[in-house]
């Protein structure tokens, strides 16, 4: 069980858990019905994990070939192949039935647009073909975000879809500090990714493009729709935080891995910040915008 975890990148299960429910509360500006909550984010588990074997299995012959990742294959040697599509396939039928049994359509597209991007567009054709494919890569990652409000209700909301586009930016710069990290690993596995393909100094002019876009989404999420101080500061604070790391991180070889952890928790802390300001809004309903 633990290597079936570790296959399906509990990692990233926890991150598309934390922003699908944190979709859901802004959809609803409160928790939802318990037994819709649990339902919906089972769903967008089996649905992330699903796609995570996939993109596994697809890349056996790749991840091979790369020490970071070489363990992957050799979980897949221990249950077959065959073993884990049967897994991967059951996995991802059963994260459409909660959708379907609620008659949330839109968040079975979505679902869906996930679970292809990821597994076939991404992992076949955009990870293969060149370097910017981390760039439209990120709507697997992005979705959560919809997957989880639409999941509970149909209003729209543009708070949630400035979040989905922080969540579209992120993942490109997130993932360029790691590529600066780990190059050489890719370049054994044959993927062309940023600094492989156009240099070291190319992709922190990436990164920088893309992460410096991502404080002033962060601000547009909060005062599109009235949140208070308590995420228009914390959010100020946290941005502050992910831009002096990451500066510093991509100019020191040495530290390319904390201008990747810095990603990870400005993203964690904004979907904090913005949880703690749905609760605290209703509980105290005084709470200054």
């Amino acid at each position: 069980m633990r290597d079936l975890i570790r296959l399906a990148k509990g990692s990233i299960i926890f991150t598309v858990v934390v922003t699908g429910f944190t979709g859901m509360l802004m959809a609803k500006r409160w928790f939802p019905p318990l037994s819709e909550l649990a339902w919906i984010l089972g769903s967008l588990t089996l649905s992330s994990g699903s796609s995570a074997i996939m993109n596994n299995l697809l890349d056996y012959g790749m991840d091979k070939n790369m020490k970071r990742t070489l363990w992957r294959s050799e979980i897949i040697d221990r249950f077959g192949k065959r073993t884990l599509w049967a897994i991967a396939l059951v996995m991802a039928a059963l994260s459409f039935v909660p959708l379907v049994y609620f008659q949330r359509w839109y968040a079975v597209g979505f679902t869906l647009a996930a679970i292809l991007s990821y597994a076939v567009w991404y992992t076949l054709y955009l990870k293969r073909r060149g370097p910017f494919g981390a760039i439209v890569g990120g709507l697997p990652g992005a979705l959560p975000v919809l997957i989880g409000s639409y999941g509970i209700s149909d209003r729209f909301a543009p708070d949630v879809w400035l979040l989905f586009a922080f969540m579209m930016l992120w993942q490109p710069a997130h993932f360029w500090a790691l590529t600066l990290k780990i190059q050489h690993d890719y370049a054994e596995g044959g993927v062309p990714v940023l600094p492989l393909v156009y240099g070291n100094d190319y992709t922190r002019l990436y990164i920088l493009i893309y992460g410096l876009s991502l404080p002033p989404l962060a601000l547009a999420v909060g005062l599109s729709a009235g949140y208070s101080l308590v995420y228009l500061i914390g959010s100020a604070l946290i941005s502050v935080y992910y831009v002096v790391k990451t500066v510093r991180g991509i100019y020191q070889q040495d530290q390319y891995g904390r201008a990747f952890f810095a990603s990870i928790i400005y993203m964690l802390v904004v979907m904090l910040l913005l949880n703690a300001d749905i609760l605290l809004k209703r509980i105290f309903p005084g709470l200054g915008s």
